[in-house]
């Protein structure tokens, strides 16, 4: 269980649970403010809305996140599950993006570019790769 203090589990839930709750607000307050790379203006009003609905989503798993980091057996017995759910959006969202990127028609990709397909990619990777890491290679840590 992630009770043991040597697990670093309870940490990185709440310092990713954070992320999520800060970057899920600025996609869902701001969206102009994280495409301003990826996409050129005049920003298409369906990209500034399907940017708003995957902070949405954003903010719901960092809510998740930190629930799940409380030292409560009911948090503690959950915490799989919840890093088993954060794992399938991310990689599911970095295989769409990847596909886009690869055999999308780029030009018209809700307006993003290939430079900023790229971006995104390389900003959700690591997370992903991190979280198969610790699912595969760490489960005593939970």
């Amino acid at each position: 269980m992630s009770s043991n203090p040597a697990s670093p589990l309870r940490s990185l839930f709440i310092t990713e649970g954070l992320m999520k709750l800060a970057g899920g607000l600025m996609f869902i307050i701001s969206p102009q403010t994280p495409l301003s790379g990826a996409v050129a203006l005049p920003m298409p009003p369906a990209t500034l809305l399907l940017t708003r609905l995957l902070g949405t989503q954003t903010f719901t798993l960092g809510i998740s996140m930190l629930l799940a980091s409380a030292k409560t057996p009911t948090a503690v017995s959950s915490r799989r599950v919840v890093y088993w759910t954060v794992f399938a959006r991310d990689a599911t969202l970095v295989t769409v993006l990847a596909l886009q990127y690869w055999f999308g028609d780029n030009v018209d990709a809700l307006g993003f570019s290939p430079k900023g397909l790229l971006g995104w990619l390389a900003e959700l990777t690591p997370f992903c790769l991190g979280h198969l890491w610790i699912l595969t290679a760490k489960p005593h840590w939970f």
